[in-house]
């Protein structure tokens, strides 16, 4: 895993400079006082644990995940390159261990030795979907996703309603013609 020991590194390097520049300034810092915990944050906020997770499961408080992620601003794209990689390594491990126990189910089948069902390969390809969906999160493709909301004003409301009613009253002026049969 020399991919988690670089990112594992690069966290630590990260740390150290900052931690040197809030030194130099004379100013507080989680980084200066508890850099592990700086690290074990800044180590899962990389390989995808989205901040609500932080707080939540990991009892760090939000103003803590806020700060160190803002100190960490321009070191977390490569800690996101980083973990990426750990974390498609991740992936490829699991698709390459499903398909030795397909092979071997296969095997089992063939000799008559199993009568395998959806249950047998379940477990796994949920494991398979969680770890590919890690990689996408820890290369950052999943956190691109974003919600595109149009946004009305009060005019817009206001000009909505004045048409409507504009076409009302051309509705209540219309002539009306009679048809005979």
């Amino acid at each position: 895993m020399e991919e988690k020991e670089e990112l594992i590194e690069e966290i630590a390097e990260s740390i150290r400079e900052v931690a040197h520049s809030k030194e130099l300034i004379k100013r507080g810092s989680l980084s200066r006082h508890n850099p592990e915990k700086v690290a074990k944050l800044l180590y899962l906020y990389s390989i995808g644990t989205s901040q609500t997770r932080l707080v939540r499961k990991y009892g760090y408080e939000r103003n803590t995940v806020v700060s160190v992620l803002a100190d960490y601003a321009d070191h977390l794209g490569k800690f996101r390159e980083l973990s990426g990689k750990v974390a498609a390594k991740n992936y490829l491990s699991m698709s390459s261990l499903e398909e030795d126990l397909i092979q071997q189910v296969r095997d089992r089948m063939e000799t008559g030795e199993l009568e395998p069902t959806f249950r047998d390969l379940k477990e796994l390809s949920i494991a398979k979907a969680n770890a590919a969906r890690e990689a996408l999160t820890a290369r950052g493709e999943a956190t691109q996703i974003t919600e595109d909301r149009k946004v009305y004003t009060q005019e817009d409301y206001e000009d909505t309603i004045e048409a409507a009613r504009a076409r009302l009253q051309q509705i209540k002026d219309a002539e009306v013609i009679d048809i005979d049969d």
